[in-house]
């Protein structure tokens, strides 16, 4: 059974710069966390008390457990609080790092930001271009990808072809085998990214998201949802590196 949640004092936090808070109050959590603050099992202070220690708002928190779940230092119940994970997470015990193009943290950052920067602005145009018939195709992806949530490989595959989806829904040719010239590191950043189950479900989410906004023509609310999934991975690379270096220390 899981412990209590813990009564110790959450005080002496340093104040977190607006730009990075959620990140930041990830990377606080999760040095608590590999430091042994918290055991495995062991239930974290309420929403209520966190966002009170760290000064946050709700969506701010909940962003950074998300990020520690997506890592897999922590189990988010629903309605049921957060709990640091039984086992040591695959990312940790893992040599995910050591194959492939993407081998350090500064190439793992140049390339989300790259796909950020770029994926945000071709969602926005498939959002103004897409076709029913585009619409059909990524309806029938999610549909799959919910049958492969315990299955990483197809997810991986699936997901690939949902971004190259969007891709060829901009109806712009350049944009198109820009993505398709990088599908490549997209395979190897999806496929590190969902050596958890967590992983693939808070992926599968956040593409309904991207889907929902297609579906209803609006850019903006497209480019704001291909953000999200994408800061996603963001955060959590960033915490996982920064984690991982203290575990070093």
């Amino acid at each position: 059974m899981p412990k209590a949640s813990s009564s110790r004092s959450l005080n002496g936090l340093t104040p977190l710069p607006r730009a990075t808070l959620s990140e930041q109050v990830a990377k606080q959590l999760a040095a608590r966390i590999t430091d042994g603050e918290w055991k495995p099992g062991e239930k974290l202070p309420s929403e209520a008390e966190l966002c009170k220690a760290f000064n946050v708002g709700r969506s701010s928190l909940r962003e950074a457990l998300t990020s520690l779940a997506f890592i897999g230092l922590i189990h988010v119940r629903a309605g049921g609080g957060s709990y640091v994970a039984e086992k040591p997470s695959a990312y940790f015990t893992s040599a995910w790092l050591k194959t492939g193009q993407l081998t350090s943290a500064e190439a793992f950052a140049q390339f989300v930001e790259a796909r950020l920067f770029l994926e945000s602005e071709v969602v926005s145009l498939c959002a103004e271009r897409i076709t029913a018939e585009e619409l059909e195709e990524l309806d029938l992806l999610l549909e799959k990808m919910k049958q492969a949530l315990h299955d990483a490989v197809e997810f991986s595959n699936l997901d690939l072809e949902f971004h190259l989806c969007v891709g060829r829904g901009a109806k712009n040719s350049v944009l198109n085998n820009i993505l398709s010239s990088i599908r490549e590191q997209s395979m190897e950043l999806i496929s590190k990214s969902l050596l958890l189950d967590e992983g693939m479900e808070y992926s599968l989410r956040t593409h309904i998201k991207i889907v929902e906004a297609l579906r209803q023509h609006k850019p903006l609310k497209a480019r704001e949802a291909m953000r999200i999934h994408l800061q996603l991975f963001q955060r959590g690379y960033n915490v996982l590196f920064d984690s991982k270096e203290m575990s070093k220390a």
